[in-house]
């Protein structure tokens, strides 16, 4: 019987599953003086328990760990008791792991990766990289760091290698042509092992578009874009679910209370609301802020509904959030994906975007930042950011909104004869006039670094920058910053699921209208080039600096790095995915074949991802799978 190879595919990837089952963790007692170890980008605490008992180590959400010296990521945390047998690794409370079985002792565990990983004291050496690639304009400066390094060098383009000698600064890309790329590969040895690091950078037009994309003027009367010219204010701004450090001059998109696809079907007032208020900008050197208002006024517009009120907090559910930027420094995407759209959600743009940073609303998932590859799409797989590598922050909290008020229509459903679009032009209400308990309005606060945005502060205030929010309900888009009519646009038509809830919960979303902007207006086909003509001479690999200490030996072949399939410089679950991916015929844009066949037996087959599968989780291979 012939079995196409797209199906052959799943069965294997069902019998992957299956292995797993029989390579999971078992989880045994902790000793007292155990050593436990987490990486994540904050400091995280470890909450210990007996299982099936209420024995621990210390009330949720247990103890703050100690970072380990010499470690950027890493922190320890010493068993203090022999009975404990599971363990939560949380920041704070927030973005808690699973119940996970403890592993034992000097075991390590990723929060990014959510894997575990034999944890050694011994210093392997550390690459740090200024900017770590991107997108540029003119040229890019770029400072390399090594620690704890017997010898290291970097090559540019595969050329001749420079010694670094504890660091080593350079301006890329001034003599390359607008559209090529310059790679920079950094190498770092010790006694303890080898690591390496390669970044790209490509070189971007310093002539901006002539458009910014969107095929609609803002939508304007009572949904302001950038109300009186305000483009966000540089400040840094402390992210902790308090609003006090902004201000309304901040302003930069203005919603309606009231104005959910709920309201406009007199049936579904029973769901929660998803209903964006306002959106406030801010920036400094290292990060971008976002500040964002929810409403939720159930308590005047349907107060016997009790479901939206008593659990209307949205960080108690898992309903994506997107924020679509244009930077201008990437390439452009308008969301697509090579399968769809991102996390299915049926949501595109007309205006230019080309990165995307996507999180829950309890932020169990994620955050992720996506960059538009070279067709435009966001690839899940190759141009991501995830986790702790985003840098990214998320906080939250109730409270009455920052300016006070909370304008909207006082009324729901279609026998108040309420009809999408009705609150462009409308007379509002201030709901707490109507005695609206502001405690049951919600904001988060998000702060991204620039360098994972490919931009710095200076970007922003030459040129701006642009950003669209939309929130979902898992799915399609349910109501947007700055508003577009594409989130009502069936909201009085039942989802299929469901009669008694709103069709905008399955819809297609494609929105028209532009950006707001942060920082500047968007000028037409100017860009001004933020990054200054270097003042020392450019690296060329034909032209090298004379290096203090070259490296004895002629630059080798690179050496496979067994498992890393998606040849990104690390071997984790997405090679597994990648090699699915391969073997169902998937379009890849890297794919290194040598690297995804474990086993060496020249055919890249699912056994080689249940080989990595098996390295991921601790469980010894006969084949060499080096995992960080």
């Amino acid at each position: 019987m012939k079995i196409s190879k797209k199906l052959l595919a799943i069965i294997l990837a069902v019998l992957m599953m299956i292995s797993m089952i029989s390579v999971a963790v078992v989880n045994v007692s902790a000793l007292a003086g155990d050593k436990i170890y987490c990486r994540a980008s904050f400091t995280p605490t470890c909450y210990m328990w007996k299982k099936n008992t209420e024995e621990n180590n210390k009330a949720w959400p247990g103890v703050a760990m100690t970072k380990v010296s010499g470690e950027s990521d890493v922190y320890e945390y010493t068993v203090p008791d022999d009975k404990f047998d599971m363990v939560i690794f949380s920041n704070n409370g927030n973005g808690q792991t699973t119940d996970i079985p403890y592993p034992g002792a000097n075991k390590l565990y990723d929060m990014d990766k959510k894997t575990w990983s034999d944890y050694s004291t011994d210093p392997v050496p550390v690459i740090t990289v200024s900017n770590e690639g991107g997108g540029f304009k003119g040229s890019v400066d770029v400072t390399i760091t090594v620690k704890d390094a017997d010898s290291a060098y970097y090559t540019i383009n595969g050329g001749a290698q420079y010694a670094i000698n504890g660091s080593a600064s350079m301006t890329l890309g001034a003599d390359i042509a607008e559209g090529e790329s310059v790679q920079l590969d950094i190498s770092a040895t010790n006694s303890y092992g080898t690591v390496t690091k390669s970044c790209t950078y490509k070189k971007r037009s310093t002539s901006g578009p002539a458009t910014d994309g969107s095929t609609s003027a803002a939508i304007g009367g009572n949904y302001a874009t950038n109300p009186g010219g305000g483009y966000g204010k540089r400040k840094t701004i402390t992210v902790d679910g308090d609003k006090s450090d902004w201000e309304s001059s901040m302003l930069i998109a203005q919603g309606v209370a009231n104005d959910d696809p709920r309201v406009y079907a007199h049936w579904s007032m029973h769901e929660k609301g998803i209903d964006d208020y306002a959106m406030y900008a801010a920036w400094d050197d290292a990060n971008l802020y976002i500040m964002y208002e929810m409403a939720n006024v159930q308590d005047i517009v349907a107060p016997g509904e009790d479901f939206p009120m008593t659990q209307g907090n949205l960080w108690i559910d898992n309903l994506p959030v997107f924020m679509y930027i244009y930077t201008g420094n990437e390439n452009i995407t308008h969301g697509e994906t090579a399968d769809g759209t991102l996390w299915a959600t049926g949501t595109t743009l007309d205006a230019h975007a080309d990165h995307v940073v996507a999180y829950s609303t309890n932020a169990s998932n994620g955050p992720f930042i996506y960059t538009a590859n070279d067709d435009g799409q966001l690839e899940p797989d190759v141009l991501v950011k995830t986790g702790a590598e985003t840098g990214i922050s998320i906080k939250w909290g109730n409270g009455k909104t920052l300016s006070g008020k909370l304008m909207g229509i006082p009324k729901a459903g279609t026998d108040n004869k309420r009809v999408a679009g009705d609150s462009v032009d409308a007379t509002l209400t201030d709901f707490y006039t109507k005695g609206h308990k502001a405690s049951m309005d919600m904001f988060y606060e998000v702060s991204i670094p620039l360098k994972n945005l490919d931009i710095t502060a200076a970007d922003i205030e030459a040129n701006g920058i642009g950003i669209m929010k939309v929130s979902t309900f898992g799915t399609s888009g349910m109501d947007c910053l700055p508003y577009d009519l594409s989130m009502a646009d069936n909201a009085a038509k039942p989802y299929s699921a469901d009669s008694f809830t709103s069709m905008e919960k399955e819809d297609e979303d494609h929105i028209t209208v532009p950006m707001a902007r942060i920082g500047k207006a968007f000028t037409p086909g100017t860009v001004t080039p933020t990054t200054p003509k270097p003042t020392t001479p450019v690296v060329q690999p034909t032209d090298p600096p004379k290096p203090t200490e070259a490296p004895t030996q002629a630059p080798t072949e690179p050496e496979i790095l067994l498992g890393d399939a998606d040849d990104d410089g690390s071997v984790t679950i997405l090679d597994v995915t990648c090699i699915q991916r391969h073997l169902s015929t998937v379009p890849l844009a890297r794919f290194n074949e040598a690297a995804a066949d474990v086993d060496g037996d020249d055919d890249v087959s699912i056994l080689d991802g249940t080989w990595i599968q098996r390295a991921l989780v601790g469980v010894p291979t006969p084949y060499n799978i080096k995992i960080d």
